[in-house]
């Protein structure tokens, strides 16, 4: 190829890649704590699938198996394209005339949503006072693990 052509693509390149940092790098924070919640639920997740194991006799539940790995990067997918999303509509609609974080908003209730999951995942299959309490208001994940 021509140099000029080689150097006009690294320059496309360049501009690309220094548009998405830009869009990318507010994002981040908010996106570092999902993730930390995320990945906190699938270790919940995990230890109530061993728990049932245990106390149902069951040998492959307790296991930790890719598909859980792969629906754990299915969530954290989501979870930045909604941040992202939120953040463009924050900065292109919103700005001038609303004073919210509208991407800080959808980073509390992913991590709300997550907190409710992993209190459900150590709720589940135990028999502590804290749990029944608990169980009255969520859902038990027992039957998902067998």
């Amino acid at each position: 190829m021509n140099s000029e052509v080689v150097n006009a693509l690294r320059t496309l390149g360049t501009a690309a890649g220094g548009w998405l940092l830009g869009v990318a790098v507010p994002v981040v924070p908010y996106a570092w704590v999902c993730t930390l919640m995320v990945v906190a639920d699938t270790v919940t997740a995990w230890r109530l699938g061993r728990r049932v194991a245990s106390e149902k006799g069951t040998g492959d539940s307790g296991k930790l198996r890719s598909d859980g790995l792969w629906g754990m990067l299915g969530t954290l997918t989501r979870v930045y394209a909604l941040l992202l999303l939120g953040h463009a509509v924050e900065v292109v609609i919103l700005e001038p005339d609303w004073n919210f974080g509208l991407t800080r908003g959808l980073a509390a209730a992913v991590c709300l949503g997550q907190g409710l999951s992993m209190l459900e995942n150590e709720a589940s299959c135990r028999g502590s006072r804290w749990a029944e309490i608990a169980r009255k208001w969520l859902m038990d994940k027992t039957e998902r693990h067998l």
